[in-house]
């Protein structure tokens, strides 16, 4: 058997992939298995597996009943004769297994050897060894027992090291002259881990030998800056130094003339940052490292900025506070980073800044809104603090609701069909929050940016953001007690530092600033559909409203502005359904009436057919007997999910059956559809959708159509000689500098591209 924890939980034999049943035994399992061949005591185990307050009287025979059927599991054949064992040893069990048969052990004893071939100058043996050892990772550690709500520290402290191994990997791979390698897998470790001295040394390094001498100096100026501004340090003396000796263009920091030889290479970052990790027992290598010679290097003083040509005078730094001037206050710090993938992999690398720039603003903006202050941007990272006020429940409120109006403001709802979705495909939000003491400076200065001594409430912030997923927004334990009033929360479990997500703002509290402000520029067409909505009731009247405009985003946020405000102000009176078309070829093009008649009829996504099935029967009865029985059949197939069902019936007579059954779903009571995209749809859909207002004039139903100039470029007559009808062209919003900026550097998608 082979054991995996380096990702999923997995054992393996020659037959597959063994069942480990439950997810008590599963747990056991991956706690022995994190402490192989060690003795593991029973109150251990328990801990691991139940709070304090939450292990039920019968834990412990819990316990042994998942410890003997592991045992059954293990035992099952073919078996080996160093097959694994578990083992009852006082004071609880061991598990006995072969070294090489567990992927955490074979790397640890990979990192052990690559270590020590680094150590010995054996460079390209150690990059070998090292790669390899990665190389075992399949994700997060036992990211299956995470995501069901598993937290030990134990996972993080793995997640951690693996940091340090990364970075050794790193510098054996420069030293043997692969910078080109792995500049990228540097790249996105800075990115995620932005204040490790050590992996910014290496990408300076391998930036300056890629010939990009520019972009090396101002990965010193993000570093020094996040350093100083966040914490009150500046950079290590060996950071400084590579930074002169790019700037001197010194000779040492070439690339090696070959690869695999036992001469180190001069590299100034081959030990910053190194802390011993608990993989092996001697910690990293550590070689000394070649000093550079003082006429090439001169000892930098802590004034050297990044961007300083040799030649030119150097000016003194900003002088850091001293202790004296800091004070011990209450404060609450976030933590942003935006994602750049997806659609916005198109756009060029130079204008990747100015997306970044873009977004570094709206998270000050709303930083300030909140009574915030923006004390450090590194890359795609943000880092605010929030210490003004003596309440540490409104510091704390203050900056959860910052975190959630960053993220909504940079997220486009598309209804409730749907949850909601990057404004741009590939950008993405991660955010966490912590809270507690922190040193402060007493009197910030008001020419700069001042420092400040919050170090242990940023490091949390790190490492919690190292666990959150796109959109997410973790807290710890003492920001969700501050933030009940204003929020609700929900375990998260993805670290020990970090075990509340942010599941929802209370109405009170919920900050609307997105919505209101992206539709302030939009007032009068907001007013027009609400007086078309009451007249639509008052006459039993159906209406078609169309918006036309070329940004999704800004369009889609005045749909939902409106959707919002039909449900706050006809509360229980109006019925609303919405959905977003899909692109051609990438979904159904029925899926969103499918959804909107699901929605109705309260059927949910993973609804066995039988019951959805009875679901929409006793629906259809329940708006009245006429032509109920006509109508079941068609519909019945389009919430069928075979596809092939409604192409046997045809999709016009499945459409034709939906029309009726909302112009009598409107007739009980009055109905809002809300289409986005719609100039995804097809043929059939549109000539629907656009004759819903003439076919059904008499019913109290109002269609609220959202496109892009697509539309009626399709149907140049689309709505325009019919009565109740109205198509508005809305101007792009001066405001959105995302939407703007995102237009001017995204090319137009081909309909290639969409396929």
């Amino acid at each position: 058997m082979h054991f995996r924890i380096l990702g999923p939980l997995e054992i393996e034999n020659p037959d597959g992939l063994v069942d480990l049943g439950g997810h008590r035994q599963r747990a056991v399992l991956a706690y022995l298995l994190l402490q192989a061949n060690q003795v593991v005591s029973t109150s251990q185990l328990l801990s691991a597996l139940w709070a304090d307050d939450d292990a039920p009287m019968t834990a412990r025979k819990i316990l042994q009943n998942a410890v003997w059927k592991l045992r059954g599991v293990l035992s099952r054949p073919p078996r080996a004769e160093q097959g694994p064992e578990l083992l009852t040893r006082a004071p609880g069990y061991l598990l006995r297994v072969p070294q090489q048969r567990v992927d955490l052990l074979d790397y640890q004893q990979r990192v052990v050897t690559g270590r020590a071939a680094l150590a010995a100058g054996e460079v390209e043996r150690a990059r070998r060894s090292l790669g390899e050892a990665l190389a075992l990772w399949r994700g997060p550690v036992l990211s299956d027992l995470v995501e069901e709500g598993i937290c030990w520290p134990e996972l993080t402290a793995l997640q951690n090291r693996r940091l340090d191994v990364m970075e050794d990997h790193f510098e054996a791979a420069l030293a043997c002259g692969r910078h080109q390698l792995v500049l990228p897998d540097i790249e996105s470790l800075v990115a995620a881990e932005p204040l490790r001295e050590r992996a910014s040394g290496q990408l300076m390094v391998a930036l300056y030998r890629c010939g990009r001498q520019a972009e090396a100096l101002a990965v010193f100026g993000r570093v020094r800056s996040a350093l100083v501004d966040g914490l009150g340090l500046e950079p290590g003396r060996e950071l400084h130094r590579l930074q002169q000796a790019i700037l001197t263009q010194d000779p040492t920091l070439e690339a090696p003339r070959t690869a695999g030889t036992r001469e180190r290479a001069h590299l100034a970052p081959a030990n910053l940052g190194a802390q011993p990790p608990a993989d092996s027992p001697a910690g990293p290598a550590t070689v000394p490292t070649p000093a550079l010679s003082a006429p090439t290097a001169p000892e930098p003083s802590a004034s050297a900025e990044p961007f300083i040509t040799p030649s030119a005078p150097v000016a003194p730094a900003p002088r850091i506070p001293s202790p004296a001037t800091h004070e011990s206050r209450t404060a609450s710090v976030v933590m942003l980073r935006f994602g750049l993938g997806g659609e916005l992999g198109r756009v060029l690398a130079e204008d990747r800044d100015r997306v970044l720039d873009v977004l570094t603003q709206i998270a000050r903006e709303k930083t300030e809104l909140h009574g915030g202050r923006v004390t450090s941007v590194l890359g795609s990272t943000v880092l605010a603090v929030f210490a003004d006020g003596a309440d540490p429940a409104d510091i704390a409120e203050r900056a959860v609701r910052t975190a959630a109006a960053v993220r909504d403001s940079l997220s486009v709802p598309t209804g409730t069909l749907t949850p909601p979705q990057a404004a741009v495909h590939g950008l993405t939000v991660h955010a966490a929050v912590a809270s507690g003491e922190a040193r402060l400076p007493r009197r910030p200065c008001a020419d700069s940016p001042s420092p400040w001594g919050g170090g242990r409430l940023v490091d949390t912030c790190r490492t919690m953001l190292d666990h959150v997923q796109a959109g997410e927004i973790h807290v710890c334990d003492e920001t969700r007690r501050h933030g009940e009033r204003a929020a609700a929360f929900r375990r998260a479990c993805a670290s020990a530092l970090a075990p509340w997500e942010l599941h929802a703002l209370h109405d009170e509290a919920a900050d609307q600033s997105w919505g209101r402000a992206d539709a302030g520029v939009h007032v009068s067409e907001l007013e027009l559909m609400q007086h078309t909505l009451l007249h639509t009731r008052q006459r039993s009247a159906a209406h078609l409203i169309t918006l036309i405009q070329g940004s999704g985003r800004a369009r889609t946020r005045l749909l939902m502005e409106f959707q919002r405000r039909v449900e706050e102000t006809h509360r229980g009176h109006v019925r609303v359904l919405a959905g977003t078309v899909p692109p051609p070829r990438t979904g159904d093009p029925l899926a969103v009436p499918a959804e909107i008649l699901a929605a109705y009829c309260g059927i949910e996504p993973d609804t066995p057919e039988a019951h959805a099935t009875a679901r929409l029967r006793a629906t259809l009865d329940g708006l009245g007997p006429a032509d109920g029985a006509d109508l079941y059949a068609p519909l019945a197939r389009l919430l069928s999910p075979r596809p092939t069902t409604v192409a046997e019936a045809g999709t016009g007579e499945v459409l034709r059956a939906w029309g009726k059954f909302l112009a009598r779903a409107a007739r009980k009571q009055p109905l809002v559809l809300i289409w986005d995209d719609l100039q995804h749809a097809d043929d059939a859909l549109l000539d629907v959708v656009e004759r819903l207002t003439l076919t059904h004039a008499g019913v109290p139903l109002l269609n609220v159509v959202g496109a892009d100039s697509g539309l009626p470029d399709r149907r140049p007559g689309w709505a325009t000689a019919h009565p109740r009808t109205v198509t508005l062209s809305l101007s792009p919003e001066a405001g959105d500098a995302l939407d703007r900026l995102l237009e001017s550097l995204l090319p137009p998608l081909r309909e290639s591209e969409v396929a």
